[in-house]
Formats: structure tokens, C-alpha cells, sequence
């Protein structure tokens, strides 16, 4: 290996060191108000730390994200909430109960929208895919409710392989794929091993170093998949190929071996 291409890893072995205790930050809590808020925070906040989710609105400390449920059009109430959010920079999702045809559509305050339809319960899957959605720091926050983990979980993943694809689609042309996949990759493992492990880890140097050495691995071994895929297909399809399912695969070994790494 030249002197260049040695100092390009080290640099990119240190990105990466950095990616992966980037996600250790502390997150407020999902708030929920509006009506039937209380059952709708005990479904959420099945099995979840104390304070995870709570009832309240833009009245609490820092939330995450804050969840309006509503029945029928939007009220001035409703409006003020999420115009006193978005001031803060607080993503809101919408439940809107049993809704109507005539009814004012919630999609005019939030793009973060779920119907709740007549006669079943909340739809606490798709409520907590909303909240992974809406949140900056969605694997921190999952991993204090374990109804939002799994949503986190699946987003997360289908995230990083379109993100890696499209890094490999463009990235090849400014000679910038190899370092801005490895930190994709590292990312997904950082915040996947949140989730695995309860909470943001404590430092814990020798995982650290074995999922360094994991994505900086892989990376070698997908690019000698894509020099020989490039005879069959152009490069910049091959290269998003690769990337996309070789950060898919990365996932589940991750998640075959995600039960032997220490808990928190």
C-alpha cells in the first residue's frame, strides 16, 4: 500500500471511529395529548424506562417528538400546538380519529399523519413508524420503548441501503464511495447497537474496534465483488448494487451476532 493510500485509511478509520460514538447523546420524551391521549401513551409505552413517553405537549421540557391526536377538522388548538412546535424545531405527528370524507386533511400541518379508523384501536405500529420517521435521534429514543424499537429497527436498515446505493450510483464519479459507504455503514452499526443494547452503550473500546474493523472489512470484500460485477453490468450499477445489499447484509450479521455483545 502507498504512503497516500495508508494515510487515507488511517483518516478513514478515524471517521469512522468518531461515527460510531456519534449517536450517544441523550433524547426528551414523545409527548401525547388530545383526546384518549392516556391509552394511547400506555400502548406506546409498553415495557418502556419510566418517562419515555408521557401526556403533554409543546408545555414539556425538550420532547422529541410530540403526538396530536384529533377528531374531526383541526382546531385553532390543534394549529397552535404544531405552529408552537415547529417554532421550536419539535416534530408533531397526527392521529387523526375515525376520519371523514369532508373533514380538513391533517397533512396540511404535518407530513407525520395516521388515521385511526372507526371501530378498531390505535394503529400502534404505524404510529410508532411516524414517530421513527419524524425524530432526529430515532434509535436513541427507540430504545427506551420497545413498542417504537422494532419500527426503528426496519427503518433504520431500509434507510442505509438506499442511502448506500445511491452513494455507489454517484459516488464512483467524485471518488468519493469507498469513504462516504464506510461511514454509512458505520452509522447503521452505531445506531443499531443503541437499539441492541437499551440505550446509548457506555465507551466500550474492543466493540468499537471489532465493528471498525467489520465495516472496514466488509468494505475491501465488496469492492472485489463490484470490480468483477463491473463485467457484466455498468460500474455505476454495479456499485450501487453492491453497496445497497452489501450494507443489507451487514445489518443481519449484525443481527446474528447483536445477542453476544454486552448488554448496558
Amino acid at each position: 500500500m502507498s504512503a497516500a493510500g495508508f494515510r487515507a485509511l488511517v483518516g478513514e478509520v478515524r471517521s469512522l471511529d468518531a461515527t460510531l460514538t456519534e449517536d450517544r447523546g441523550s433524547v426528551g420524551p414523545v409527548g401525547v395529548s388530545g383526546m384518549l391521549a392516556e391509552q394511547l401513551v400506555k400502548e406506546l409505552a409498553a415495557g418502556a424506562l419510566p418517562g419515555a413517553i408521557v401526556v403533554g405537549g409543546v408545555e414539556l421540557v425538550a420532547p422529541e417528538v410530540l403526538v396530536r391526536i384529533v377528531a374531526g377538522d383541526p382546531t385553532p388548538d390543534d394549529e397552535h400546538l404544531v405552529g408552537a412546535a415547529d417554532a421550536r424545531g419539535i416534530p408533531v405527528v397526527i392521529v387523526q380519529l375515525w376520519p371523514q370524507a369532508d373533514w380538513t386533511t391533517p397533512f396540511v400541518l404535518t407530513p407525520f399523519v395516521v388515521e385511526c379508523r372507526a371501530g378498531k384501536g390505535f394503529p400502534v405500529g404505524e404510529i410508532a413508524d411516524r414517530i421513527v420517521e419524524a425524530a432526529e435521534s430515532g434509535a436513541v429514543l427507540a430504545s427506551r420503548a420497545p413498542v417504537i424499537a422494532e419500527a426503528a429497527r426496519s427503518g433504520l436498515v431500509k434507510s442505509a441501503v438506499i442511502r448506500s446505493a445511491m452513494i455507489g450510483l454517484a459516488g464512483s464519479h467524485l471518488g468519493l464511495s469507498r469513504p462516504l459507504l464506510t461511514l454509512e455503514q458505520g452509522r447503521l452499526l452505531s445506531r443499531l447497537r443503541i437499539l441492541s443494547a437499551g440505550g446509548p452503550p457506555p465507551e466500550e473500546l474492543p466493540v468499537r474496534a471489532g465493528g471498525a474493523a467489520a465495516v472496514l472489512a466488509a468494505g475491501f470484500a465488496f469492492r472485489g465483488v463490484a470490480r468483477s460485477l463491473r463485467t457484466v453490468v455498468p460500474a455505476p450499477i454495479a456499485h450501487a448494487a453492491v453497496a445497497g445489499v452489501g450494507t443489507w447484509a451487514l445489518a443481519k450479521a449484525f443481527e446474528l451476532v447483536e445477542s453476544r455483545l454486552p448488554a448496558r
